[in-house]
């Protein structure tokens, strides 16, 4: 009797890892791409329209000229108006600042508290600020180091070397130069070094933009050739290489890496437990997502003008010259335009 009981224990014990597998053959529950609710969205200027809301409210109650005033935000605070501000280099501002018109700082300038500006901000090389919120454009001179975030209503632009704190959004166009870092972007688009972001009005259209989402997907399909064209999305267990000129007219999802090779499409989400490199002047109208590292290579486009998509790495995004998102780009460890 003790060793029919121990039989069927080994019996079960070899049989048991082979279940979980045996269920997905049977029920194909991860047979479809990655769901992403494209529904959802998450306020990403939440950081300035809050602090601009507290501003206009207590500005409101008990309305202030130019001076030192005291203010209640979150806390009470100090703020200092003034219409127009020119900062000398090397001088610090101690109050949180409000600027009704424009600001223009020379270099190694320190702002210890909050600035609002108006109109326009043009800020200095190497200047030091905790949080700067704009109803024009920003112009970030080299070397800039933010500690907390930056939001315009316009336009953002970065020159090399400039660090943007934990969170950086615009509604118009955020421009970034080579050796600037980051944690989190928001803009339409954000544009890796400066000249590109002004050749967006005259982008072709494009001509793929359906997911085959009938289809069932490709599965284990991990080499893909050059110029090849498959109407369905792609599951693989494996790393997946994609060759030059190759359109996915559907959603990637594998438990590996993937690399693509010059002027691919692929017109859904992209989702990769390793790496993810998307080659040069690549396009990805969905979402794209690692929990590794991501490296957008020269002129790659993520997006499209009037969608809200993602690139999510989890330990660094990385994007080579011209490289565009329309939408977030987001990390928990490094980003860096190169």
């Amino acid at each position: 009797m003790m060793l029919l009981i121990a039989f069927i224990l080994l019996v079960l014990l070899f049989i048991l890892p082979f279940i979980p597998g045996a269920r997905e053959l049977a029920k194909k529950q991860d047979a479809s791409p990655l769901y992403i609710n494209n529904e959802y969205l998450k306020d990403p200027r939440y950081f300035a329209f809050s602090f601009r809301k507290l501003f206009h409210t207590s500005l409101a109650a008990a309305p202030r000229g130019e001076g030192v005033h005291d203010i209640t935000l979150s806390k009470n605070e100090k703020v200092q108006i003034v219409r127009d501000a020119s900062l000398a280099g090397g001088s610090a501002v101690e109050h949180i600042l409000y600027v009704m018109q424009n600001l223009d700082s020379g270099p190694d300038v320190r702002f210890n508290k909050e600035v609002y500006v108006r109109q326009t901000a043009h800020i200095g090389e190497s200047n030091l600020l905790q949080a700067l919120a704009c109803d024009g454009d920003i112009h970030l001179r080299k070397g800039t180091r933010f500690f907390r975030w930056l939001d315009a209503e316009g336009n953002i632009t970065a020159e090399g070397s400039c660090i943007l704190g934990v969170d950086a959004s615009c509604s118009g166009i955020l421009s970034l130069e080579q050796h600037c870092s980051f944690l989190k972007l928001y803009g339409f688009p954000v544009v890796a070094s400066g000249p590109q972001a002004f050749t967006e009005e005259r982008e072709e259209p494009d001509s793929d933009t359906g997911v085959f989402g009938e289809e069932p997907p490709e599965r284990e399909c991990s080499d893909i050739k050059a110029a090849s064209r498959i109407n369905r999305s792609i599951i693989s267990a494996e790393s997946v290489t994609i060759g030059e000129l190759a359109v996915i007219r559907g959603h990637v999802k594998t438990h590996g890496s993937l690399v693509t090779g010059t002027r691919v499409i692929i017109t859904g989400n992209v989702f990769a437990a390793g790496n993810i490199e998307l080659g040069p002047h690549s396009r990805v109208l969905g979402t794209v997502f690692s929990q590794e590292h991501i490296v957008l290579r020269q002129g790659v486009r993520v997006g499209a003008k009037g969608r809200i998509k993602s690139v999510v790495g989890k330990k660094s995004v990385t994007l080579e010259n011209g490289a565009k998102v329309y939408g977030y780009v987001m990390t928990e460890g490094k980003g860096l335009v190169v």
